[in-house]
Order: structure tokens, then sequence, then C-alpha cells
């Protein structure tokens, strides 16, 4: 099968990742993969929760065996955090402009997303899970939107600070249908994004003030599982935002349907 991945070759993993094929008995509630999860407020689980789907969780960071944990998932979320260490799109020379790395979860993340992907689980990224997502495809990031594209303080205030922005949502893309307005306000706090695009993926969001690309899906689906991933995160929103739960809702009816069909 055709690899779109970069090859994970900086760091080894501490753990065993052996790639668990046995067949399990299938759990009456979906299984949600996390790439990490958060330890106190707005978790990403809880987002989901709010849904009203039953559905069970596991933190990949902390399974004993990642990639066997995933085998059992019925989805993947690739959440925020840390800043990609650059050398996997090209720009291992810049790294006095980036955050604190974590090499651990580079190497983990991108091996859970070609595992998912292999074998068509359906994965949504959140804002870093965007930016791995673009990296591993082939495409690269701004390492810093205020110095390379002159408008970081739309995407996150100094170091740490949230803030709230516009985008512009392609009509016939499939977030389309979930706002009335094409322009939704989204929560917002990064300063890395998509430079350029890889090739597999297409923009079906951006911000409206800089039109940094918010949101990619492949640009043919073709056999491929459900892929989308946002810039922005929609698990910070109120739970009446009817853009953040329809993500989440979309997410989780992937998820079910990738549960039927692995009955089969």
């Amino acid at each position: 099968m055709k690899r779109y991945f970069l090859p994970v070759c900086l760091l080894l993993i501490s753990m065993s990742l052996t790639h668990c094929s046995q067949k399990k008995a299938v759990p009456e509630n979906l299984i949600i993969g996390i790439s990490k999860e958060r330890k106190t407020e707005k978790l990403y689980s809880d987002w989901l929760k709010h849904q009203g789907i039953p559905f069970d969780f596991i933190d990949l960071s902390l399974s004993a065996d990642a990639l066997a944990s995933l085998d059992s998932c019925d989805a993947l979320l690739l959440t925020g955090g840390n800043d990609i260490y650059p050398a996997y799109y090209q720009k291992g020379y810049d790294t006095a402009r980036c955050g604190v790395f974590d090499h651990r979860r580079d190497s983990l993340e991108f091996l859970l997303l070609q595992a998912a992907l292999d074998d068509k689980i359906p994965v949504l990224g959140i804002c870093r899970g965007m930016q791995l997502i673009n990296v591993a495809m082939g495409g690269s990031l701004f390492i810093d939107l205020p110095e390379d594209y002159g408008s970081g303080d739309i995407h996150r205030q100094g170091d740490e600070g949230w803030t709230n922005h516009k985008i512009a949502i392609r009509n016939t893309s499939l977030l389309s249908g979930l706002m009335k307005e094409n322009m939704p306000v989204v929560a917002s706090n990064h300063h890395q994004g998509i430079e350029r695009l890889a090739d597999s993926l297409q923009i079906i969001a951006y911000s409206l003030n800089d039109s940094l690309p918010e949101a990619i899906t492949w640009s043919d689906p073709g056999n491929r599982g459900f892929l989308l991933a946002v810039q922005w995160h929609p698990e910070w929103n109120e739970t009446s935002d009817t853009l953040s739960s329809g993500i989440a809702q979309i997410f989780l009816k992937e998820a079910g349907l990738f549960r039927i069909h692995k009955k089969q």
C-alpha cells in the first residue's frame, strides 16, 4: 500500500508499538482513541460526550501498546499541543522560534495516523492534529505566524492567550451544512499554521482575516477513510455552538459507520 508519511526515524519510542491484528470481541459502546487527553478543563472526551452518543475512550499517550489499542478503536482524534519538531518538514535548522518539543509524541502520532489511514479508521485532527496531518502527507508549516505571516495576534494573544476570530467555510464542503451563516466565530490558540498544503489534501475553511487554512480534508476521498482536521478548537466553544457540536456529531457518526463495517 502506498505510504504518504515521512520516515519516523528521529527518535525511538520507549514503549513497544507492535500492531496486534488478532480479532477481538466488539464492545457495545464506540471506542474513540484520543492521541493525548487534557488533564483538567475542556476535555476532548467531555466535548464528544455532550453529543449524547455513548462511547468509551482510550488515551493512547498512556497506553502500554498504543497501536494495539488503536486496533480496538472506531476512530482516532489527534489533539492539540506542542509544536511538531520542524525537521519533519525540512526546517530542522529553525527550532529557536518553536516551543517545547515532545519527540516521543511526534513519533507516536505519526505512527498512529499511518495505522489509522491504512485501516480506514476515521480521523479527526484539532489544531496540532491538523498540522501533523499536513506534515505527514508531505506539507509544511509556518514556524511562527507573527514573523512569517504577519498575523499572529489573530490566532493567539502573546504566548498562550486564547483568541476568537471568524472563518469562511466553502459552501460545498462537509462543514457548510452545519452553520446558518458562512462566517462563524471559532476559538483559537496557536502560533504555527499550514504553509504548503500536501497534494492529497484540500482546504475547506479559511481564516476570514488573513486566509490562513482553518480546515482540511482529502482532495480526492476515493476509497480512503474519513478525514477531517480543523485548526481551531471546537472543544473550547460552548456546547450550544452548532459548528462545534456538528463536528463532534459527524466524527462520532463516522465512528459508528466504521464500527458497522468492522462487524461485517
